[in-house]
């Protein structure tokens, strides 16, 4: 008995340091700066179920971040997380739906329609280039990985930037400023609790 006992902490340390990095991974989103987030959990992870499990638990309650979970090429799980707030925000900015509706997204915007329609291209086996937009990177670097000519790459700085860095480096900044914020929280408290209080 005991050992079961002992077995079934081990477990649960697992799956707290599992749902510590998920926290700290999605604390830019938490907190708001950055609109989406997507990660992949590989099929073929044997505790892929409990981390599934975790998201719907813990994720769920948490009154900032929505996700929409599907199937990425029979290979992994795909979950985009997002802050409906800062999602919107985004997504309404005249250029973004502007270069989207070029992309066939709707006309007629609904951020509900946006993300199906994202989704949708990703189930059919690729990413496209315009989940930058989602994400949160400046239009002009989403433009740039594209190829617009006019754009050359400046530099990698958690994405490829292109043309005037200024703005991505202020993105940059403000990403990696909440994910250090979310990871303080970390040390201090429960990923349950950073994820109810923040």
């Amino acid at each position: 008995m005991k050992k079961r006992t002992g077995t079934c902490l081990f477990y649960s340390k697992q799956e707290d340091k599992f749902l510590k990095r998920l926290v700290e991974m999605l604390g830019p989103v938490l907190i708001g700066v950055k609109p989406s987030e997507v990660l992949s959990f590989p099929m073929h992870d044997d505790k892929i179920d409990i981390k599934i499990e975790k998201v719907k638990k813990h994720i769920g309650c948490c009154k900032k971040i929505q996700y929409k979970m599907f199937i990425y090429k029979n290979k992994s799980i795909k979950i985009l997380f997002y802050n409906s707030k800062s999602l919107d925000v985004c997504l309404r900015d005249k250029r973004n739906q502007k270069f989207l509706k070029n992309l066939g997204y709707p006309k007629d915007y609904t951020m509900e329609s946006y993300l199906d329609f994202l989704i949708n291209k990703i189930k059919a086996g690729k990413i496209p280039d315009e989940i930058g937009v989602f994400l949160g990177y400046p239009l002009k670097d989403i433009i740039g990985f594209i190829g617009h000519p006019s754009l050359k790459l400046t530099k990698i700085n958690g994405w490829r930037v292109y043309g005037d860095s200024r703005l991505s480096d202020k993105k940059f900044s403000e990403f990696s400023k909440a994910k250090n914020t979310v990871r303080n929280l970390l040390n201090q408290y429960t990923p349950e609790k950073v994820l109810l209080y923040v």
